[in-house]
């Protein structure tokens, strides 16, 4: 390897396809040394690859050089945790790359964050040596800024890094960390909320629903990242996801029996059916990692089953979303002995109807009929 790597500086063997697969290589052995061996073998791969940035002209040359030495890095968590400063450096790094516009950059960039973020979590939480402040502090102060130029789904998984980040702290801690992080989407979700009570039409607007089913994403991966100390936040936007999640679905049942089922193929429809999709995968997510089935079952299954299941067997067939199904048997399967007294009303409202769909034929709902039946 550090052969080849030598080809790449000399230029005998250049080109981004051969330094590509030779850093895959070089990340993929990350452990496979002794502590010191790896220390050394690390510290001459990024000196050649430094010195090859600094020796290529050209900006995508650089862009690829520079990407490269972020990805190997990242996947030597174990160095990274030995040296503070570096790692600092490193994920500071990768914050200005997540404005690169190069092709693959801004998904190398987050892809190698959330990797550092879950490996060399206590790090980011703890006030290191002439520090003044945890560096996921830092990151928060200035989380605008950072995921400025990001696509949705590099947001996303952004949020769930550094929600991760979260989970070696105290509880009260934890729970303003988490609070902070989420400043921004719920700044944006409260304004929806806010101008949906006063004029519920909005919820029918294409940028304002494609935002709800952004965020909704962000808060599943932030959830997925910590489970139950979510709780803070699922319960800040918990009834009103509900009473959203209940006007789209009066949206798209309207638009169906004055259209016909296929509207339902509609980018504006489809992103409805997003909205909900995602917040019963946030409820899933949540409950399924949920610690305290007593709170569950208070404070969460009503209102979602009042919100749900009427909505489910009152529906067209195919816009039925198969994903109640599966939101119904986490419950069931994680509350057990607790949601007992639920399970009637639940069969009651799912069951005979998606036999009946299943029965009709199962080339109208493919994606409902497995769900059915693993239930």
């Amino acid at each position: 390897m550090t052969q080849k790597l030598h080809n790449q500086v000399n230029g005998t063997e250049w080109s981004w396809k051969n330094l590509n697969t030779l850093c895959w290589a070089i990340g993929s052995i990350s452990g496979a040394m002794h502590e010191e061996d790896e220390k050394r073998f690390l510290v001459t791969v990024i000196k050649e690859l430094l010195g090859l940035c600094e020796m290529k002209r050209g900006k995508d040359n650089k862009a690829i050089i520079a990407s490269n030495i972020m990805y190997i890095v990242g996947q030597y968590p174990r160095f990274l945790r030995q040296h503070w400063k570096f790692l600092k450096t490193v994920v500071n790094k990768l914050f200005e790359f997540m404005h690169e516009t190069h092709d693959g950059v801004q998904d190398m960039a987050c892809d190698t964050f959330i990797k550092i973020a879950q490996k060399c979590k206590r790090h980011f939480v703890t006030v290191q040596v002439a520090e003044v402040m945890p560096f996921i502090e830092e990151i928060l102060n200035g989380i605008n800024a950072i995921i400025c130029d990001l696509q949705p789904h590099q947001v996303h998984t952004f949020y769930e890094a550094v929600v991760h980040d979260t989970s070696t702290s105290r509880h009260g801690v934890q729970e303003r960390l988490i609070e902070k992080c989420m400043s921004l989407p719920n700044q944006v979700w409260d304004r929806i909320i806010n101008n949906a009570t006063h004029n519920v039409e909005t919820l029918k607007d294409p940028e304002c629903v494609k935002q709800l089913g952004n965020i909704l994403k962000t808060n599943v991966r932030a959830c997925q990242a910590i489970g139950h100390p979510f709780v803070t936040q699922l319960g800040r936007i918990y009834l009103d996801m509900l009473n959203v999640y209940q006007v789209l679905s009066e949206n798209i049942s309207s638009a169906v029996q004055q259209n016909g089922e296929q509207v339902l193929k509609q980018p504006l429809v489809a992103s409805m059916r997003t909205v909900k999709k995602e917040t019963l995968k946030l409820i899933s997510a949540w409950v399924g990692k949920s610690t305290d089935p007593k709170q569950v079952c208070e404070n969460f299954v009503p209102p979602l089953l009042n919100a749900v299941l009427g909505d489910y067997n009152r529906n067209h067939p195919n816009a039925r979303d198969s994903e109640v199904l599966s939101t119904m048997t986490v419950f069931i399967n994680k509350l057990e002995n607790h949601v007992t007294s639920e399970v009637p009303v639940i069969f009651d409202a799912v069951f005979e109807c998606t036999l009946e769909m299943i029965k009709l034929t199962s080339k109208t709902s493919p994606s409902t009929e497995p769900t059915f039946t693993s239930s």
